[in-house]
């Protein structure tokens, strides 16, 4: 993480914290039941590769209080602009940290330059875009393997 992005979480009161690259291993066993819920072969990846991603930093691993939820999130440079990509978003109640979990992220992302913060996900999250109503669905992505 950026020191610019650490200066701003000091100052978010939020049950959500960020994994360093050489803090993984010490809480990876406790992600792994979640991430199981979500990293499916379809996705393109196993746990090993995104175990590898992260560790490289890639990737950023993300905690919800304790072990409540697990996010994993990418700077995606573009053309048009870097996006915060929220690749997995996996836990339990999630009403609970939704809104923290989105001010992290999307503050993250504003640290590193993102103009947005984009996330697939079943048709459940639609239930959260009352909450959260500048966040617009702009695709479905469906896949079959052939």
């Amino acid at each position: 993480m950026s020191a610019r992005a650490e200066e701003i979480f000091d100052d978010i009161d939020t049950p959500i914290g960020g994994v360093q690259p050489e803090q993984l291993m010490s809480v990876w066993h406790k992600c792994v039941p979640l991430l199981r819920r979500v990293v499916k072969p379809h996705t393109g990846y196993d746990l090993d590769t995104l175990l590898t991603s992260l560790q490289l930093a890639k990737k950023q691993l993300w905690v919800v209080g304790d072990f409540q939820a697990v996010c994993v999130t990418e700077v995606q440079l573009r053309p048009v602009g870097s996006v915060m990509w929220c690749q997995f978003i996996v836990g339990d109640d999630v009403k609970d940290w939704i809104a923290d979990w989105e001010k992290v992220i999307a503050e993250f992302g504003r640290a590193h330059d993102c103009v947005a913060v984009e996330f697939c996900g079943r048709p459940g999250w639609k239930a959260f875009q009352e909450q959260f109503k500048q966040y617009k669905p702009v695709l479905v992505t469906y896949r079959k393997e052939i």
